[in-house]
């Protein structure tokens, strides 16, 4: 009778495993095949080398790509990225098309429309002259008194260069599609003898070294600022977004961002508290 109980009791347990790890894989099937079900969160950004831009096979490519694919994957998130041009991308994403939007920086006009993430990248807003000239800009807009300065827009570039003008009326704004429209002009001679350029200065080295556009020099820093996600309000929950910002703090304080972005040649911003 003893070994009858025990062989009944070693059965009881072989079902009783099997019952669990039936339930367990019944459940991982279900989740992956919720996971599945979810439509994708669509973020949208620009070709922006060397902070965002198309492989040669089409896809998103770039340190801020790197690092939104990172944390989506830890988030348990299915994310859909596409390079699109900026006024596209930013009207999709402020119409609530997209979940988010980037690059971007930390402004009011921005915080109308997006959450804004926690900085992920640094960088600065860079006059650049024509090769020979003598100016150097020192922080005073009314050294700019009377020149033309053009800059790429709708941007956070065109909103610093129009934080000029406001400080030094006399200023002329000229806004361009893109930023090699700008420089190409500047060398051109087209903003007049004293004209200028204002551009991301990782944009400007960029294209300088890429596409081979000669005669220019830097003439002073007007900005720093950094590069941030935006994550639509219309679409991501205040929750929602405070779950990918805090992400985004883990990635930065275990130094996984600057290792994504290390290979990209841009440096990554100082890490930020969660919100």
């Amino acid at each position: 009778m003893q070994r009858a109980d025990g062989w009944s009791e070693v059965v009881d347990q072989r079902r009783w495993w099997r019952l669990t790890r039936l339930l367990c894989g019944l459940a991982l099937l279900s989740s992956q095949a919720a996971l599945a079900a979810e439509p994708p969160r669509r973020f949208l950004t620009e070709p922006f080398p060397p902070y965002t831009f198309a492989d040669e096979a089409g896809r998103a490519a770039g340190p801020m790509v790197d690092v939104l694919r990172e944390a989506c994957e830890q988030l348990g998130w299915r994310c859909s990225i596409e390079v699109l041009p900026w006024r596209r991308a930013l009207n999709e994403a402020q119409r609530g098309e997209a979940h988010g939007l980037f690059t971007i920086s930390d402004t009011p006009e921005r915080r109308a429309y997006f959450h804004v993430s926690a900085p992920v990248v640094d960088g600065r807003y860079t006059l650049f002259a024509r090769a020979g000239e003598d100016f150097v800009y020192r922080g005073r807009p009314e050294q700019l008194a009377g020149r033309t300065v053009a800059a790429y827009g709708p941007s956070g570039t065109l909103l610093a260069l129009e934080e000029l003008a406001q400080a030094e009326p006399s200023l002329r704004v000229e806004t361009e599609p893109d930023n090699l429209t700008v420089l190409r002009k500047l060398v051109a001679g087209r903003y007049g003898p004293e004209g200028l350029a204002l551009i991301n200065e990782g944009v400007a080295l960029h294209l300088i070294r890429e596409r081979g556009v000669g005669g220019l020099q830097a003439a002073g820093v007007v900005k720093q600022f950094a590069y941030s996600f935006g994550l639509a309000r219309s679409r991501v929950s205040l929750k929602e977004f405070q779950a990918f910002n805090a992400t985004l703090v883990r990635l930065c304080r275990s130094g996984r961002s600057a290792a994504l972005i290390k290979p990209h040649a841009v440096p990554a911003s100082p890490c930020a508290k969660a919100s």
